[in-house]
């Protein structure tokens, strides 16, 4: 059959047109690629846009493919980490520095970027499609095509209809249409909450401090990164990497509930008073205790890339002294270790001080990818070298509280130190030899995370199974630090048994969701 006859065969409809695969096999891989759930529907729908576009519009129809192609081959690795575009995905890219993105880039498998070379080595042969010179006539199938593709930016919006929602076309199901319209309406959300926060940033607190009865002479904070709890060895984690914590007389809480999955959202619901959920800024746990006179200190080792422009730089700059180990540039050291804060707080502790002090350290811990932090050392291989590695960042973050705990009692002050982690992490590549953690909102172990306080007068190595929420943080620190304060209420003493109510977490899109609800990513103990 020469090569006239099968097109004229496939133009009116007898034989299948190869494209038409070609074209249904990219929507397959851009829907995929963008991180939205697989849908057939939309599948089919865009296969016959991108079918009437070359019929109408060759050249419109190429430009589509192209941004398409090159959007999906770019975002695929990160849509099978992180899923598709929301506020915390958003936010991640206003708060995150050079360093952190390079990790980021790292820690996905190869064959996640092999992907994504193929997606858009597609895109470059759909563009080098030679347009026919003279459309075929027009065909029932593209009446089909044309009612199929029209029918279906109607089935989102009629479903949020009927589910008591109303009906605006922009809700459309097209996952190219969903993607531009995510990161445009988030990053708007994400620059608005920004503006907001600077602008709380410049005003004074609004704390009305009613008493102050410190226990103890010093207060630390110690602010963990992306630790899961059972990953844990001393709150019940399968490996025995962390002696001191199992160990130390203090109080380990074994069932605190992080209040969100990233680390700027979490520590902004955590350590500032929350109003219709919006936290604010200026009203924090370091501004509350300069309002009660204690002297604040911040040290950190995470990146901080301007002054008020991070929910977390927002807090720190209201400490009395500030040390950030990197700028957030691009000639930021790349591997500062947490280690390096305790000289911070040596220095501190040498000098005696009749005020009472807060000292807050903030780790940059088992953050991904986890072997930049151990140095690709690990004590234990469990799946990957990477969950091993993550496994040994607990046991360094341990070796850190040891040694800071050691200063505290050489200091001659009576103390209280408490350390808890922003949030955990999810597996993924689960079972295979590029396992890694990742961000996520899905799953309990996103959102359990350590919780122990260690005072100079402790006795005993107590645990506490009572569940915990670090939604309630503030009125923890109230009652931890004897600062009673007009705009915190507490239902319930923080350091008991006492039952505390339901726990709420807030996901990537802010809403709020019962953490009973949540699914489940059991940490997998097989080794080599």
């Amino acid at each position: 059959m020469n090569v006239t006859l099968k097109k004229s065969l496939t133009a009116r409809g007898f034989m299948p047109d190869p494209w038409m695969a070609f074209y249904f096999l990219q929507s397959l891989l851009i829907n995929y690629a963008l991180g939205y759930p697989f849908s057939l529907l939309y599948a089919v729908a865009f296969t016959c846009v991108l079918l009437l576009l070359w019929r109408a519009m060759p050249v419109g129809q190429k430009v589509l493919i192209g941004a398409c192609s090159l959007m999906a081959a770019m975002y695929y690795p990160f849509g099978q980490a992180y899923g598709a575009p929301n506020f915390n995905t958003l936010l991640a890219m206003h708060s995150t520095n050079m360093e952190e993105s390079t990790e980021i880039l790292t820690i996905f498998p190869w064959y996640s970027y092999l992907v994504s070379v193929f997606i858009f080595a597609l895109g470059v042969l759909a563009l080098r499609r030679k347009a026919i010179v003279k459309n075929p006539p027009w065909r029932h199938f593209d009446s089909l095509c044309l009612a199929v593709s029209v029918a279906a930016v109607f089935v989102a919006p009629l479903q949020n209809l009927a589910w008591g929602g109303v009906f605006k076309l922009k809700d459309t199901g097209y996952p190219v249409f969903r993607f531009v319209k995510d990161v445009v309406v988030n990053n708007q959300e994400v620059i608005d909450e920004q503006q907001r926060m600077a602008q709380l940033s410049q005003i004074k607190d609004s704390w009305n401090v009613l008493a102050v009865k410190p226990k103890y002479h010093t207060y630390v904070v110690v602010i963990g990164e992306s630790e899961r709890r059972d990953a844990v060895g001393a709150f019940g984690g399968h490996w025995n990497n962390s002696p001191f914590a199992s160990s130390v007389n203090g109080t380990l809480f074994t069932d605190y509930i992080a209040a969100s999955g990233s680390t700027q959202k979490s520590l902004g619901l955590t350590l500032n008073r929350v109003v219709d959920g919006k936290p604010q800024f200026q009203d924090n746990f370091v501004t509350l205790a300069n309002r009660a006179g204690f002297q604040t200190w911040w040290f950190s080792n995470q990146g901080q890339i301007g002054e008020y422009d991070t929910a977390i730089a927002s807090i720190a700059k209201r400490a009395d002294e500030v040390q950030f180990l990197k700028s957030g540039d691009f000639e930021a050291d790349k591997n500062t270790r947490d280690e390096a804060l305790l000289k911070m707080t040596a220095q501190v502790l040498e000098t005696e001080r009749t005020q009472p002090q807060l000292i807050v350290l903030h780790l940059m811990g088992s953050h991904p990818q986890a072997c930049d932090r151990t140095q690709g050392k690990y004590a234990d291989f469990v799946q990957s070298k990477e969950t091993s590695c993550y496994l040994y960042t607990v046991t360094q973050t341990d070796a850190l509280l040891k040694q800071l705990y050691g200063q505290l009692q050489n200091s001659g002050q009576s103390f209280s130190m408490v350390y808890f982690s922003d949030h955990g992490l999810a597996f993924k590549e689960r079972g295979k030899e590029v396992q890694y953690l990742a961000h996520d909102d899905q799953f309990q172990q996103n959102f359990q995370v350590p919780f122990m306080v260690l005072s100079s007068d402790d006795k005993a190595h107590r645990i506490i199974k009572a569940r915990r929420s670090a939604n309630d943080f503030l009125a923890f620190f109230s009652q931890w630090t004897g600062i009673k304060t007009k705009e915190i209420s507490s239902r319930y003493r923080f350091l008991s048994e006492q039952k505390a109510g339901p726990v709420y977490i807030t996901n990537f899109k802010l809403n709020k969701v019962d953490y009973d609800h949540l699914g489940s990513d059991i940490f997998e103990t097989r080794s080599r």
